[in-house]
């Protein structure tokens, strides 16, 4: 177990027992809300595929606390996991196990409640002050522009190892999350190399693509088989490790690579393309123009690649309308940077659902 107290002094109104369950990472925290504003002190961090339940986890991390601060007891408990949820049980994608959420209430006796994990990115996103450069970075659009968040629906896409998509709609001064299975919706081919990366994963996989095989971790290493099998790969020591790399580090290498080495950059540039136009669908669907949120360890991670020649927000305004065209310069390009927003998020929905 790793321990980092955050804000180990904070005082608090309420405190909510979170965690948000990976396939990689489990991280856990206690979470103090305070004058409307949610504060992260203490958070724990364990190997995912070290674990059976998260019980012990829960009782270990909630143990540390006590033993700082006796009166670190919380009184709502809200965990977000990667997989579905049906009756309070998440049954996680990537582990052998699930997180049951009546289960966790009775043994530790405080309410639980299990969300989906993007569902909890979604609920953290009221949270975040797009104004703080520590938390959110604003994208200017190919003009130069950065447009003023309105009061009106704000859309979140985030790649990480699939592809997460939501949205929020203002309500009575608050904003209220809907989730969606957006990424499984069939992608639209833009030009010639996304046909052809289509058709390839149609091949591959009998069936038309949804736009998670394509613009998601698992795309870039999909893309890195198309490429292989379509055109020609540098033989390079670079290369032959990623030849020889469970398919799961492919995109980690690749992006790696990508500052030196000009195949690798053309896959970098691909991919923002794809995720841009991804976006632009989406924004087309809910008209963000409370901004548009990039979410996901991709996004996060690719920065460089998403401002270079303004290469996303160039493919984000196309449209063949230019009605549409004018309504999407409008629209705020947000990408998170704070990696905390599913554990803020999961006290807020707890605050919200409970």
């Amino acid at each position: 177990m790793q321990v980092n107290w955050k804000n180990p002094q904070a005082s608090f109104e309420k405190l909510i027992l979170v965690a948000d369950i990976g396939g990689t990472n489990s991280n856990l925290a206690l979470v103090g809300l305070n004058n409307d504003k949610f504060i992260l002190i203490l958070e724990t961090v364990f190997a995912s595929q070290a674990l059976n339940n998260l019980i012990e986890p829960l009782q270990l991390t909630l143990a540390e606390a006590q033993k700082v601060r006796p009166e670190l007891v919380p009184t709502q408990c809200c965990i977000s996991g990667a997989g579905p949820v049906e009756n309070n049980v998440c049954t996680m994608t990537n582990l052998a196990w699930q997180i049951d959420g009546n289960e966790i209430g009775e043994v530790l006796n405080i309410p639980t409640i299990v969300i989906n994990d993007f569902l909890a990115i979604s609920y953290g996103i009221p949270t975040l002050d797009v104004n703080d450069s520590q938390q959110i970075h604003q994208i200017a659009h190919a003009d130069g522009t950065r447009p003023q968040a309105q009061s009106a629906t704000k859309a979140v896409v985030g790649p990480g190892t699939g592809l997460g998509c939501s949205f929020l709609v203002p309500h009575q001064g608050k904003y209220i999350p809907a989730s969606s299975e957006g990424g499984h919706i069939a992608f639209a081919a833009f030009d010639q190399d996304s046909q052809e990366f289509v058709e390839y994963m149609r091949q591959k996989i009998g069936d038309w693509p949804g736009v998670e095989p394509l613009v998601s971790g698992t795309g870039i290493a999909n893309m890195y088989d198309w490429w292989q099998a379509t055109r020609e790969l540098p033989d390079t020591p670079a290369w032959k490790e990623i030849a020889q790399a469970d398919s799961t580090d492919r995109p980690r290498l690749i992006s790696i690579l990508s500052k030196n080495d000009e195949t690798a950059a053309q896959m970098m540039r691909f991919f923002v393309k794809l995720l841009a136009r991804f976006a632009s669908d989406v924004a087309a669907f809910t008209l963000p123009l409370g901004g548009l949120y990039l979410a996901g360890g991709v996004a996060q991670k690719e920065l460089h690649w998403l401002e270079a020649d303004n290469l996303f927000s160039q493919f984000f305004v196309q449209n063949y309308n230019p009605n549409l065209v004018n309504v999407l310069k409008q629209v705020p390009i947000y990408l998170i940077k704070d990696y905390s927003i599913s554990l803020y998020g999961a006290a807020n929905a707890s605050i919200n659902l409970q």
